[in-house]
């Protein structure tokens, strides 16, 4: 189970990076609790494409209702809901 949410809180952690390199500078734990979209980290735009290409790459997909769950704005919630999805959790 843990495995599976590290590796997408890492991977997560790493595609808001390549967006915008100030995030590198924060802590672990600030990474996973930042609110990525209220933080200016990503829009609207990008948080889609975050969450489009985590079900690429993590092979599910969210349901109406997982899209609207505002774990979602960090990554410690996103690994929470695609764990959720992918019966892991």
């Amino acid at each position: 189970m843990g495995q599976d949410v590290t590796d997408i809180e890492t991977w997560a952690c790493t595609y808001v990076e390549g967006l915008d390199p100030g995030f590198s500078s924060l802590s672990a734990e600030e990474k996973l609790a930042e609110n990525l979209f209220t933080s200016g980290r990503l829009d609207s735009m990008g948080l889609m494409n975050l969450l489009l290409d985590a079900e690429a790459q993590f092979g599910f997909m969210f349901t109406p209702e997982a899209f609207q769950d505002r774990r979602l704005h960090t990554i410690a919630g996103l690994g929470a809901v695609i764990g959720e999805l992918k019966g892991v959790a």
